[in-house]
């Protein structure tokens, strides 16, 4: 039994470390996040528009995509690191245990948020002006009477205006 302990005892020592370092890049792959979610409200605040739950039901949707891929990342890398310890054990020497993949994975990770939060406004609000100027010239495509958009156009916009 006491053999048991000190293999235990030997497990943790070694793997704690490795515990410590990769909660750290889970919480820097949240904390960037978060301030996507900042940089994205204050955006939003300085074109006027209305802040709902709906950004942060992206967001969460968001936290949950990127952690479910770094927990696979995770996965491959414990796979690689035992892989490498038991290599050690049997050749005798000592490459040092790293979390590669997952170092890599979060990089990516906040490469994305680091570009989402320095995203201009503008090119978002041209993004939108773009996608609402497709929808539109699908629906002119569809309607013969020109006369009856004008009506429906202009009936929209009164209530756009109400409602704010």
């Amino acid at each position: 039994m006491k053999l048991f302990d000190m293999e235990l005892a030997e497990l943790l020592r070694l793997t704690f470390p490795i515990l410590i370092m990769l909660a750290f890049i889970y919480f820097l792959v949240l904390i960037a996040i978060f301030l996507d979610l900042w940089a994205g409200i204050r955006k939003a605040k300085t074109r006027g528009e209305y802040r709902s739950s709906e950004g942060l039901r992206r967001t969460v949707d968001k936290i949950a995509k990127y952690f479910n891929m770094l927990f696979v990342i995770t996965i491959i890398d414990v796979l690689q690191m035992l892989t490498i310890a038991y290599i050690n054990i049997q050749v005798g020497r000592h490459i040092p245990d790293v979390p590669i993949l997952t170092f890599l994975g979060a990089i990516f990770i906040c490469v994305i948020e680091l570009k989402s939060v320095y995203e201009k406004a503008e090119d978002k609000e041209r993004a939108q002006i773009a996608q609402t100027a497709k929808i539109l010239s699908k629906v002119l495509v569809n309607i013969n009477n020109k006369e009856e958009l004008v009506t429906k156009i202009s009936e929209y916009l009164k209530k756009e205006d109400e409602t704010k």
